[in-house]
């Protein structure tokens, strides 16, 4: 997978946990202010865990997962060996899927992009087309068309001519308490995820969310000011049929004005239920764990192909081996770690797993001191698909390593690796987990 498809899913598995977090237990209290800095948070957070790395965390390991195109399991019944996997698991599909789905995903955010910029040269016109004032000693920009008064970053936009002066004065302070609290970075931030996370429908959900706190902030900023809470909610009901130039501007007037007006009669939730949002914190320490074990395995070149796990039967042992690849780059001697078309056991992956399913025994000795863990071996796989320089690169158990290298070493002939039509030295690394079962 592209690593900026594998981003946008970790950006949007951090934004769906924290738009639960905030449905099922922060939704309903009357801490406005703090329920921004929790959107912000969560927002701000989700674009940037991705690329934190804790290397203590990844010790704790939560699960171990396969990706890739093969997914066998092979069941050691003595010396034999069977591999039961579905019928089109170790077959390429004939649809390229990927390409399609990329192909799409980017087809679509270009439409929400100049949708996006539609908007924005929306409000450019608008701005073009407004008349500069001021009201109240306020500057404002006096709209032409009937529309709902709306602000952008520090600018409000206002119809002059339907309003009586009790209305305007409201108007104002509402908008004076987007403009004043900068309500359009949490919009515009918000529109920007949205822009790339389409797909996701909690995004969406979190945008709807965001938009109508900015509302009841600037709602209270209103009756804070001694409005009268019942003239005003009457003043909101007389905006509700006019409409707004853009999504993504502060409105006077939104579509969710049964919530708002609830909002302003609610009562104030208790100084204790503060606590709730400390939640954030261990959901913020988990996905850091979740990516911290990914980044690891990076690390020990665990760009993992496929997956398959041996049982012992009448045993209470498990031994799950996991060949893959590294990332690979080209240094500048003799033996290649990234090449054009990467080295291949004969037959392919599947052929590897059942050898390897065939041949590897868990040591007595590790299973009788409960011994488990991954070595991680590499090797050298020349240019006649030979296999030399077998080496531990992460040791677990001496006779954990002991196995593993000589299985390696007992593989028959790869097929060698190519740069550029010619047959190359290529270095491959190979992590074999040994995993005893409870």
């Amino acid at each position: 997978m592209h690593p900026i498809f594998t981003y946008l899913i970790q950006v949007n598995i951090a934004l769906t946990l924290f738009y639960l977090l905030y449905s099922l237990v922060l939704k309903n209290d009357t801490f406005l202010r703090l329920r921004r800095v929790f959107f912000l948070s969560a927002i701000v957070f989700s674009l940037f865990y991705p690329f934190w790395t804790i290397p203590a965390l990844s010790d704790f390991r939560i699960s171990s997962m396969g990706l890739g195109e093969v997914e066998a399991t092979v069941i050691v019944e003595g010396t034999n060996a069977t591999i039961l996997q579905d019928e089109g698991s170790t077959t390429r599909a004939a649809v390229p899927w990927a390409r399609i789905i990329s192909l799409v995903y980017i087809v679509v955010t270009f439409i929400f992009l100049l949708r996006f910029i539609g908007q924005l040269l929306s409000i450019l016109r608008v701005n073009m087309r407004s008349e500069r004032c001021s009201i109240a000693g306020i500057p404002v920009y006096r709209l032409e068309d009937d529309m709902t008064p709306f602000s952008f970053f520090n600018r409000i936009f206002i119809h002059t001519g339907n309003h009586s002066e009790a209305e305007l004065s409201q108007i104002l302070l509402h908008e004076q308490t987007h403009t004043r609290q900068w309500h359009s970075i949490d919009i515009m931030l918000i529109e920007l995820v949205c822009l790339f996370s389409w797909w996701n429908p909690f995004a969406w959900f979190m945008k709807r969310e965001i938009t109508m706190n900015l509302e009841y902030l600037a709602d209270n900023g209103v009756l804070c000011e001694g409005v009268d809470s019942t003239e005003y909610q009457y003043h909101l009901l007389r905006l509700i049929y006019q409409g707004a130039t853009a999504g993504i501007v502060n409105n006077f007037n939104v579509s969710q004005l049964k919530q708002r007006i609830m909002m302003m009669n609610k009562t104030k939730s208790p100084t204790l239920k503060l606590v709730k949002y400390l939640l954030i914190l261990p959901l913020a320490f988990i996905l850091i764990l979740a990516n911290s074990c990914v980044n690891q395995d990076k690390k020990e070149g665990r760009d993992v192909a496929t997956e398959s796990s041996a049982a012992v039967p009448g045993s209470a042992d498990t031994l799950d081996i996991i060949p893959e690849k590294v990332d690979i780059i080209e240094d500048n001697s003799e033996v290649f770690v990234v090449v054009e078309k990467q080295p291949e056991f004969p037959g392919g992956n599947a052929a590897m797993m059942k050898f390897l399913g065939d041949n590897i025994k868990y040591p007595a000795v590790a299973q009788e001191n409960g011994i488990q863990g991954r070595v991680i071996v590499n090797f050298v796989v020349e240019k006649d698909g030979a296999l030399s320089d077998v080496q531990v690169a992460r040791s677990q158990d001496a006779a954990l390593d002991k196995e593993a290298v000589r299985v390696i070493e007992s593989m028959p002939r790869w097929k060698p690796g190519t740069q550029r039509g010619e047959a190359v030295r290529v270095r491959y690394t190979l992590p074999v987990v040994f995993r005893l079962q409870n």
